[in-house]
């Protein structure tokens, strides 16, 4: 008998908040759930970071490890001449991503985490709807820092955010190519 009391409070202080009603929407995913995510999620004050810089489609480009390991995710940046902010040129400034720069398809500055790059590619994109960029040098050695970047899950083909998708967010990080 003392083992069916302790089942049914086990039972009762569950707390499950889910609804067994068929009809109530389902609960909504922690945001932070790095097993879905695949990312921190707050990575707060980041850090300083050493990158590479390249050109892709005649952008200019800046990769930096944010967690190493056989699944890494990177911290992105891609400065797109004649759009944006880059409308007049790529140039050193302090830049707000907002308007076309917070779409993914019409961005001049686009700042992206890359979430589980494996052999095989990269899991899931992470692109930046907000925040701000400052850069010291936009060509090699390549150097900044940003602030208040809010990350949404997009799907990289379309650079739609993902519905039900992960947020993420980096109060700040600075950066540097050699």
């Amino acid at each position: 008998m003392r083992w069916l009391t302790s089942l049914v409070l086990l039972a009762a202080c569950s707390g499950s908040s889910e609804s067994s009603s068929p009809d109530a929407a389902p609960m909504a995913a922690d945001a932070y759930d790095t097993a879905r995510c695949l990312i921190k999620g707050d990575y707060g004050d980041a850090g300083a970071f050493t990158g590479t810089a390249g050109m892709n489609q005649g952008a200019t480009t800046m990769t930096a490890t944010l967690e190493p390991g056989t699944a890494r995710d990177a911290f992105f940046i891609k400065m797109v001449p004649g759009r944006g902010v880059f409308a007049g040129g790529v140039a050193p400034g302090t830049y707000t991503i907002a308007g076309v720069d917070a779409g993914y398809s019409t961005c001049g500055l686009c700042v992206h985490i890359i979430a589980d790059i494996t052999s095989s590619g990269p899991s899931k994109f992470y692109f930046a709807r907000s925040g701000t960029v400052t850069f010291t040098s936009t060509t090699a050695p390549i150097a900044g820092s940003a602030q208040n970047l809010h990350f949404a899950e997009v799907d990289i083909n379309s650079g739609a955010e993902v519905a039900g998708g992960c947020q993420g967010s980096i109060t700040s990080i600075s950066f540097s190519t050699p």
